[in-house]
């Protein structure tokens, strides 16, 4: 197994955590459970934001470390950078 590049914590999670600065066009390794599988990001994802894991339409729940922590407000390709551009937090009343 190589050093994951980005990690999720639950079956359920459609984001992962970026370890390190992505760029567009890399195949990384995201590790969950003790497996590793590749995704093609293909946007730049910065250090410690999210990239998707699966395909998101808009009002879908966003899954990170088994919690939602958002709804998606764009249509979420695999491997697109996740943050507040295409995702409304659970954590903000406004």
């Amino acid at each position: 197994m190589t050093a994951a590049d980005a990690i999720s914590l639950a079956a359920n999670d459609n984001v992962a955590t970026a370890l390190r600065p992505i760029a567009a066009g890399e195949s990384v390794a995201v590790a969950c459970n003790g497996a590793q599988f590749r995704i093609r990001v293909v946007d730049d994802v910065p250090l410690c934001h999210k990239v998707a894991l699966a395909t998101l339409a808009p009002g879908q729940t966003v899954f990170k470390y088994g919690q939602p922590i958002g709804v998606a407000t764009a249509p979420i390709d695999v491997g697109a950078h996740v943050h507040v551009h295409n995702i409304r937090s659970n954590r903000v009343t406004s």
